[in-house]
Protein backbone atom coordinates (compact mmCIF):
# COMPACT_ATOMS: atom_id res chain seq x y z
CA UNK A 1 0.00 0.00 0.00
CA UNK A 2 3.08 2.24 0.42
CA UNK A 3 3.67 2.42 -2.92
CA UNK A 4 0.32 3.29 -3.94
CA UNK A 5 0.40 5.75 -1.18
CA UNK A 6 3.62 7.52 -2.54
CA UNK A 7 1.94 7.77 -6.36
CA UNK A 8 -0.68 9.34 -5.01
CA UNK A 9 1.37 12.32 -4.08
CA UNK A 10 3.43 11.87 -6.70
CA UNK A 11 0.68 12.29 -9.31
CA UNK A 12 -0.11 16.11 -9.26
CA UNK A 13 3.51 16.23 -10.71
CA UNK A 14 3.01 13.78 -13.17
CA UNK A 15 -0.16 15.83 -14.31
CA UNK A 16 1.54 19.41 -14.12
CA UNK A 17 4.21 17.89 -16.45
CA UNK A 18 1.19 16.42 -18.73
CA UNK A 19 -0.66 20.58 -18.61
CA UNK A 20 2.63 21.63 -19.57
CA UNK A 21 3.07 19.37 -22.94
CA UNK A 22 -0.14 19.67 -23.46
CA UNK A 23 0.03 23.91 -23.42
CA UNK A 24 2.93 23.27 -25.80
CA UNK A 25 1.22 20.93 -28.41
CA UNK A 26 -1.72 23.04 -28.35
CA UNK A 27 0.60 25.31 -31.04
CA UNK A 28 -1.94 24.05 -33.78
CA UNK A 29 -4.47 26.55 -32.70
CA UNK A 30 -2.04 29.49 -33.77
CA UNK A 31 -1.99 28.47 -37.31
CA UNK A 32 -3.52 31.80 -38.53
CA UNK A 33 -0.89 33.91 -37.38
CA UNK A 34 1.94 31.35 -39.46
CA UNK A 35 -0.48 31.50 -42.56
CA UNK A 36 -0.23 34.86 -44.07
CA UNK A 37 3.48 35.60 -43.22
CA UNK A 38 4.50 32.27 -45.01
CA UNK A 39 2.35 33.08 -48.10
CA UNK A 40 3.77 36.28 -48.02
CA UNK A 41 7.20 35.43 -47.85
CA UNK A 42 7.35 33.40 -50.62
CA UNK A 43 4.39 34.48 -52.94
CA UNK A 44 2.53 31.30 -52.55
CA UNK A 45 -1.58 31.65 -53.01
CA UNK A 46 -3.03 31.81 -49.44
CA UNK A 47 -5.00 29.29 -49.96
CA UNK A 48 -2.88 26.51 -50.85
CA UNK A 49 -1.06 27.86 -47.95
CA UNK A 50 -3.82 27.17 -45.76
CA UNK A 51 -4.28 23.65 -46.64
CA UNK A 52 -1.27 23.28 -44.52
CA UNK A 53 -3.48 23.09 -41.60
CA UNK A 54 -6.27 20.93 -42.77
CA UNK A 55 -3.49 18.43 -43.47
CA UNK A 56 -2.35 18.93 -39.41
CA UNK A 57 -5.73 18.22 -38.66
CA UNK A 58 -6.00 15.18 -40.82
CA UNK A 59 -2.72 13.67 -39.44
CA UNK A 60 -2.71 14.26 -35.76
CA UNK A 61 -6.65 12.50 -35.54
CA UNK A 62 -5.93 9.84 -37.82
CA UNK A 63 -2.51 8.71 -36.65
CA UNK A 64 -4.14 7.74 -33.44
CA UNK A 65 -6.36 5.27 -35.16
CA UNK A 66 -3.75 3.94 -37.68
CA UNK A 67 -0.86 3.70 -34.78
CA UNK A 68 -3.51 3.13 -31.71
CA UNK A 69 -1.98 -0.65 -31.58
CA UNK A 70 1.52 0.57 -31.29
CA UNK A 71 0.63 3.48 -28.77
CA UNK A 72 -1.20 0.79 -26.23
CA UNK A 73 2.61 -1.73 -26.33
CA UNK A 74 4.26 1.74 -25.52
CA UNK A 75 4.51 2.89 -22.37
CA UNK A 76 3.46 6.61 -22.21
CA UNK A 77 6.71 8.37 -21.58
CA UNK A 78 7.41 6.94 -24.83
CA UNK A 79 4.83 7.79 -26.85
CA UNK A 80 5.62 11.79 -25.79
CA UNK A 81 8.91 11.10 -26.69
CA UNK A 82 8.23 9.94 -30.07
CA UNK A 83 5.09 12.65 -30.26
CA UNK A 84 7.54 15.52 -29.54
CA UNK A 85 10.51 15.18 -31.60
CA UNK A 86 7.94 14.95 -34.17
CA UNK A 87 6.46 17.75 -33.53
CA UNK A 88 9.44 19.76 -32.85
CA UNK A 89 11.42 18.61 -35.67
CA UNK A 90 8.48 19.47 -38.51
CA UNK A 91 8.75 22.94 -36.61
CA UNK A 92 12.29 23.46 -37.25
CA UNK A 93 12.37 21.94 -40.12
CA UNK A 94 9.30 24.09 -41.43
CA UNK A 95 11.53 27.20 -40.55
CA UNK A 96 14.43 25.93 -43.46
CA UNK A 97 11.23 25.31 -46.10
CA UNK A 98 12.26 26.02 -49.77
CA UNK A 99 8.43 24.66 -50.93
CA UNK A 100 4.94 24.24 -50.72
CA UNK A 101 5.46 20.67 -50.62
CA UNK A 102 7.87 20.69 -47.88
CA UNK A 103 5.86 22.99 -45.76
CA UNK A 104 2.78 20.33 -46.22
CA UNK A 105 5.59 17.46 -44.81
CA UNK A 106 7.09 19.30 -42.34
CA UNK A 107 4.54 21.55 -40.67
CA UNK A 108 1.30 18.95 -42.08
CA UNK A 109 2.51 15.95 -41.99
CA UNK A 110 5.35 16.13 -39.65
CA UNK A 111 3.87 17.89 -36.75
CA UNK A 112 0.51 17.05 -37.02
CA UNK A 113 1.18 12.97 -36.68
CA UNK A 114 3.77 14.74 -33.34
CA UNK A 115 0.95 16.44 -32.05
CA UNK A 116 -1.51 12.79 -32.69
CA UNK A 117 1.21 11.35 -30.51
CA UNK A 118 1.44 13.44 -27.74
CA UNK A 119 -2.02 14.76 -26.72
CA UNK A 120 -4.57 12.09 -27.26
CA UNK A 121 -1.89 9.95 -24.82
CA UNK A 122 -1.32 12.55 -22.51
CA UNK A 123 -5.79 13.17 -22.31
CA UNK A 124 -5.63 9.06 -21.46
CA UNK A 125 -2.91 9.40 -19.09
CA UNK A 126 -4.43 12.16 -17.03
CA UNK A 127 -7.91 10.08 -16.46
CA UNK A 128 -5.39 7.21 -15.50
CA UNK A 129 -3.63 9.35 -12.99
CA UNK A 130 -7.14 10.68 -11.90
CA UNK A 131 -9.79 8.02 -12.08
CA UNK A 132 -11.47 9.39 -9.66
CA UNK A 133 -11.96 13.09 -11.08
CA UNK A 134 -11.59 11.76 -14.07
CA UNK A 135 -13.65 15.06 -15.68
CA UNK A 136 -11.96 17.22 -14.08
CA UNK A 137 -8.67 16.33 -15.15
CA UNK A 138 -9.77 16.17 -18.86
CA UNK A 139 -11.19 19.10 -18.73
CA UNK A 140 -8.16 20.98 -17.24
CA UNK A 141 -6.01 18.59 -19.94
CA UNK A 142 -8.29 19.67 -22.52
CA UNK A 143 -7.75 23.91 -21.28
CA UNK A 144 -3.85 23.50 -21.48
CA UNK A 145 -4.31 22.52 -24.98
CA UNK A 146 -6.73 24.85 -25.81
CA UNK A 147 -4.75 27.66 -24.07
CA UNK A 148 -2.31 27.17 -27.42
CA UNK A 149 -4.08 30.10 -29.16
CA UNK A 150 -3.72 32.72 -26.24
CA UNK A 151 -0.70 31.74 -25.36
CA UNK A 152 1.17 31.06 -28.32
CA UNK A 153 -0.43 33.35 -30.94
CA UNK A 154 0.79 36.69 -29.77
CA UNK A 155 4.18 35.16 -28.61
CA UNK A 156 4.82 33.78 -32.37
CA UNK A 157 3.35 37.47 -33.81
CA UNK A 158 6.17 39.40 -31.85
CA UNK A 159 9.41 36.81 -32.89
CA UNK A 160 7.58 37.17 -36.44
CA UNK A 161 7.78 40.73 -35.96
CA UNK A 162 11.32 41.00 -34.94
CA UNK A 163 12.55 38.53 -37.17
CA UNK A 164 11.13 36.06 -39.95
CA UNK A 165 8.74 33.39 -39.92
CA UNK A 166 11.66 31.00 -40.40
CA UNK A 167 13.26 32.11 -37.11
CA UNK A 168 10.23 31.80 -35.57
CA UNK A 169 9.01 28.48 -36.74
CA UNK A 170 12.92 27.39 -35.58
CA UNK A 171 12.76 28.74 -32.37
CA UNK A 172 9.73 27.53 -31.53
CA UNK A 173 10.31 23.89 -32.37
CA UNK A 174 13.29 24.13 -30.31
CA UNK A 175 11.52 25.19 -27.16
CA UNK A 176 9.09 22.90 -27.71
CA UNK A 177 10.75 20.11 -28.32
CA UNK A 178 13.07 21.07 -25.13
CA UNK A 179 9.95 21.34 -22.89
CA UNK A 180 8.10 18.09 -24.05
CA UNK A 181 11.78 16.03 -23.01
CA UNK A 182 12.02 17.83 -19.52
CA UNK A 183 8.32 17.17 -19.26
CA UNK A 184 8.44 13.82 -19.42
CA UNK A 185 11.28 12.84 -17.61
CA UNK A 186 8.59 13.54 -15.03
CA UNK A 187 5.83 11.38 -16.04
CA UNK A 188 5.20 7.65 -14.20
CA UNK A 189 3.35 5.03 -15.44
CA UNK A 190 0.40 4.64 -13.56
CA UNK A 191 0.02 1.16 -11.07
CA UNK A 192 -1.64 -1.56 -11.89
CA UNK A 193 -4.94 -1.91 -9.61
CA UNK A 194 -4.44 1.85 -9.19
CA UNK A 195 -7.88 2.67 -10.71
CA UNK A 196 -9.63 0.29 -8.72
CA UNK A 197 -7.90 1.90 -5.30
CA UNK A 198 -8.97 5.33 -6.03
CA UNK A 199 -12.49 4.78 -7.21
CA UNK A 200 -13.82 3.15 -4.27
CA UNK A 201 -16.59 5.71 -3.27
CA UNK A 202 -15.61 7.73 -6.21
CA UNK A 203 -16.74 8.41 -9.75
CA UNK A 204 -16.04 5.03 -11.54
CA UNK A 205 -14.82 5.51 -14.94
CA UNK A 206 -14.91 2.24 -16.30
CA UNK A 207 -13.39 -2.09 -15.43
CA UNK A 208 -9.75 -1.99 -15.88
CA UNK A 209 -9.80 -5.54 -15.96
CA UNK A 210 -12.39 -6.16 -18.76
CA UNK A 211 -12.15 -3.17 -20.82
CA UNK A 212 -12.48 -3.95 -24.28
CA UNK A 213 -9.41 -3.47 -26.68
CA UNK A 214 -9.71 -1.48 -29.85
CA UNK A 215 -10.38 -3.98 -32.32
CA UNK A 216 -13.12 -5.21 -29.69
CA UNK A 217 -14.28 -1.50 -29.64
CA UNK A 218 -14.52 -1.15 -33.34
CA UNK A 219 -17.17 -3.79 -33.56
CA UNK A 220 -19.14 -2.50 -31.29
CA UNK A 221 -22.42 -0.50 -32.22
CA UNK A 222 -21.87 1.80 -28.80
CA UNK A 223 -18.37 3.31 -30.69
CA UNK A 224 -20.37 4.68 -34.20
CA UNK A 225 -22.82 5.84 -32.17
CA UNK A 226 -20.43 7.50 -29.42
CA UNK A 227 -18.54 9.11 -32.47
CA UNK A 228 -21.55 10.11 -34.40
CA UNK A 229 -23.05 11.69 -31.42
CA UNK A 230 -19.88 13.83 -30.61
CA UNK A 231 -19.40 14.57 -34.19
CA UNK A 232 -22.12 16.07 -34.50
CA UNK A 233 -22.30 18.15 -31.07
CA UNK A 234 -18.55 19.69 -32.42
CA UNK A 235 -19.30 20.83 -35.79
CA UNK A 236 -21.57 23.98 -34.15
CA UNK A 237 -18.11 24.87 -32.29
CA UNK A 238 -15.65 24.40 -34.61
CA UNK A 239 -17.85 26.45 -37.05
CA UNK A 240 -17.66 29.26 -34.63
CA UNK A 241 -14.04 29.16 -33.59
CA UNK A 242 -13.05 28.32 -36.94
CA UNK A 243 -14.74 31.46 -38.80
CA UNK A 244 -15.42 33.51 -35.49
CA UNK A 245 -13.94 36.73 -37.56
CA UNK A 246 -15.76 36.62 -40.80
CA UNK A 247 -18.91 35.56 -38.87
CA UNK A 248 -18.71 38.83 -36.49
CA UNK A 249 -17.67 40.85 -39.64
CA UNK A 250 -20.78 39.67 -41.94
CA UNK A 251 -23.40 39.36 -39.03
CA UNK A 252 -22.95 42.49 -37.25
CA UNK A 253 -20.47 44.42 -39.41
CA UNK A 254 -17.43 44.40 -37.28
CA UNK A 255 -14.37 45.67 -38.52
CA UNK A 256 -11.60 42.75 -39.07
CA UNK A 257 -9.60 44.61 -36.05
CA UNK A 258 -12.31 44.30 -34.10
CA UNK A 259 -13.41 40.87 -35.05
CA UNK A 260 -9.87 39.39 -34.28
CA UNK A 261 -10.63 40.80 -30.75
CA UNK A 262 -13.31 38.19 -30.33
CA UNK A 263 -11.56 35.45 -31.57
CA UNK A 264 -9.06 35.36 -28.36
CA UNK A 265 -12.32 35.76 -26.44
CA UNK A 266 -13.59 32.62 -28.30
CA UNK A 267 -10.52 30.58 -27.24
CA UNK A 268 -10.95 31.08 -23.26
CA UNK A 269 -15.21 30.66 -23.60
CA UNK A 270 -13.27 27.44 -25.26
CA UNK A 271 -10.71 26.86 -22.24
CA UNK A 272 -13.41 27.71 -19.46
CA UNK A 273 -15.92 25.18 -20.94
CA UNK A 274 -13.77 22.45 -20.78
CA UNK A 275 -12.89 23.23 -17.22
CA UNK A 276 -16.33 23.87 -15.96
CA UNK A 277 -18.23 20.58 -18.16
CA UNK A 278 -15.16 18.66 -16.71
CA UNK A 279 -16.12 19.46 -13.09
CA UNK A 280 -19.57 19.15 -13.61
CA UNK A 281 -19.65 16.06 -15.10
CA UNK A 282 -17.78 14.79 -12.20
CA UNK A 283 -20.83 15.95 -9.75
CA UNK A 284 -23.71 14.90 -12.03
CA UNK A 285 -22.43 12.27 -14.35
CA UNK A 286 -21.76 12.33 -17.97
CA UNK A 287 -24.63 11.83 -19.90
CA UNK A 288 -26.17 14.67 -17.77
CA UNK A 289 -23.92 16.73 -18.30
CA UNK A 290 -23.71 15.84 -22.47
CA UNK A 291 -27.64 16.70 -22.30
CA UNK A 292 -27.27 19.84 -20.83
CA UNK A 293 -24.15 20.51 -23.57
CA UNK A 294 -25.99 19.60 -26.12
CA UNK A 295 -29.50 21.83 -25.53
CA UNK A 296 -27.21 24.84 -24.82
CA UNK A 297 -25.38 24.67 -28.27
CA UNK A 298 -28.58 24.12 -30.28
CA UNK A 299 -30.54 27.12 -28.85
CA UNK A 300 -27.19 29.14 -29.16
CA UNK A 301 -27.10 28.24 -32.41
CA UNK A 302 -30.68 28.77 -33.11
CA UNK A 303 -30.30 32.08 -31.67
CA UNK A 304 -27.40 33.01 -34.07
CA UNK A 305 -29.82 32.20 -36.92
CA UNK A 306 -32.25 34.98 -36.09
CA UNK A 307 -30.66 37.32 -34.14
CA UNK A 308 -29.10 40.73 -35.07
CA UNK A 309 -28.41 42.10 -31.71
CA UNK A 310 -24.38 42.20 -31.31
CA UNK A 311 -24.04 41.77 -27.81
CA UNK A 312 -26.76 38.63 -28.07
CA UNK A 313 -24.65 37.10 -31.31
CA UNK A 314 -21.31 37.62 -29.18
CA UNK A 315 -22.71 36.11 -26.30
CA UNK A 316 -24.01 32.78 -28.42
CA UNK A 317 -20.96 32.39 -30.04
CA UNK A 318 -19.04 32.49 -26.60
CA UNK A 319 -21.40 29.58 -25.26
CA UNK A 320 -21.18 27.74 -28.52
CA UNK A 321 -17.06 27.79 -28.19
CA UNK A 322 -17.69 26.86 -24.58
CA UNK A 323 -19.70 23.87 -25.11
CA UNK A 324 -16.99 23.08 -27.92
CA UNK A 325 -14.99 22.75 -24.89
CA UNK A 326 -17.22 20.52 -22.84
CA UNK A 327 -18.01 18.00 -25.39
CA UNK A 328 -13.62 17.62 -25.64
CA UNK A 329 -13.52 17.67 -21.85
CA UNK A 330 -16.15 14.64 -21.34
CA UNK A 331 -15.11 12.44 -24.60
CA UNK A 332 -11.91 10.99 -22.68
CA UNK A 333 -13.83 9.87 -19.50
CA UNK A 334 -16.98 8.77 -21.33
CA UNK A 335 -14.57 6.57 -23.80
CA UNK A 336 -13.24 4.79 -20.57
CA UNK A 337 -16.78 4.48 -18.67
CA UNK A 338 -18.78 3.00 -21.53
CA UNK A 339 -15.20 0.82 -23.19
CA UNK A 340 -13.39 0.36 -19.80
CA UNK A 341 -10.66 2.42 -18.98
CA UNK A 342 -7.71 -0.75 -19.50
CA UNK A 343 -6.65 0.11 -23.18
CA UNK A 344 -7.99 3.70 -23.03
CA UNK A 345 -5.16 4.92 -24.69
CA UNK A 346 -5.48 2.94 -27.73
CA UNK A 347 -9.21 3.93 -27.51
CA UNK A 348 -9.34 7.71 -27.28
CA UNK A 349 -7.04 7.58 -29.92
CA UNK A 350 -9.67 5.77 -32.30
CA UNK A 351 -12.09 8.41 -31.25
CA UNK A 352 -10.28 11.05 -31.30
CA UNK A 353 -11.24 11.08 -34.74
CA UNK A 354 -14.51 13.11 -34.48
CA UNK A 355 -12.63 16.41 -34.02
CA UNK A 356 -11.33 15.85 -37.62
CA UNK A 357 -14.24 15.29 -38.94
CA UNK A 358 -15.92 17.94 -37.88
CA UNK A 359 -13.19 20.03 -38.53
CA UNK A 360 -13.56 19.22 -41.79
CA UNK A 361 -17.12 19.54 -41.83
CA UNK A 362 -18.13 22.14 -39.98
CA UNK A 363 -15.57 25.12 -42.02
CA UNK A 364 -17.01 23.69 -45.02
CA UNK A 365 -20.47 24.12 -43.78
CA UNK A 366 -20.06 27.63 -42.97
CA UNK A 367 -18.44 28.66 -46.41
CA UNK A 368 -21.12 26.64 -48.60
CA UNK A 369 -23.90 28.77 -46.72
CA UNK A 370 -21.99 31.94 -46.77
CA UNK A 371 -21.62 31.88 -50.36
CA UNK A 372 -25.35 32.37 -50.52
CA UNK A 373 -25.28 35.30 -48.95
CA UNK A 374 -25.74 34.33 -45.23
CA UNK A 375 -24.73 31.70 -42.30
CA UNK A 376 -28.76 31.41 -41.30
CA UNK A 377 -28.28 28.36 -42.90
CA UNK A 378 -25.13 26.92 -41.20
CA UNK A 379 -26.59 27.70 -37.94
CA UNK A 380 -29.68 26.29 -38.04
CA UNK A 381 -27.71 22.99 -39.73
CA UNK A 382 -25.56 22.70 -36.83
CA UNK A 383 -28.68 23.39 -34.28
CA UNK A 384 -30.29 20.40 -35.72
CA UNK A 385 -27.20 18.22 -35.71
CA UNK A 386 -26.80 19.15 -32.07
CA UNK A 387 -30.21 17.85 -31.56
CA UNK A 388 -29.72 14.86 -33.32
CA UNK A 389 -26.72 14.44 -31.28
CA UNK A 390 -28.68 15.19 -28.14
CA UNK A 391 -30.86 12.15 -28.90
CA UNK A 392 -27.91 9.84 -30.09
CA UNK A 393 -26.52 9.98 -26.19
CA UNK A 394 -28.96 8.80 -25.46
CA UNK A 395 -28.97 5.03 -26.69
CA UNK A 396 -24.58 5.24 -25.58
CA UNK A 397 -24.30 1.93 -22.72
CA UNK A 398 -21.64 1.03 -21.50
CA UNK A 399 -20.10 -1.61 -22.54
CA UNK A 400 -18.61 -3.49 -20.19
CA UNK A 401 -20.24 -3.38 -16.05
CA UNK A 402 -23.37 -1.73 -15.87
CA UNK A 403 -25.07 0.77 -17.88
CA UNK A 404 -24.70 3.59 -17.88
CA UNK A 405 -27.05 6.19 -15.96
Amino acid sequence: MGMYEHFKSQRWICFIAALIICVCAGFGYSWSVLQGPIAQKFGWNEGAVSLTFTITVVCSTMSPLFFGSVIQKITTRRCVLIGGILFGAGLVLSGIMTSLWQLYAFYGVLSGLGCGFVYPSLMAYVVKLFPDKAGLASGLGTAAYGSGAIIWAPTAAAIIGRTSIGTALIALGVVFLVIILVGDLFLKEVPDEWQSLMTQGGTHTGDEKTGLKRSEMLKTSAFYITALTFTFGLIAGIMVISQASPILQTTVGFSPESASIFVSVFAACNMAGRFIFGSVSDKIGMQRTMAVVFILCAASMAMLAVGTNAICIIAAMGVVASCYGGFASVLTPLTAEVFGSKYITENYGAMYIVFGIASLIGPVMASYFKASGSYAGAFIASAALALLGLLLSRFIKKQVGQKCA
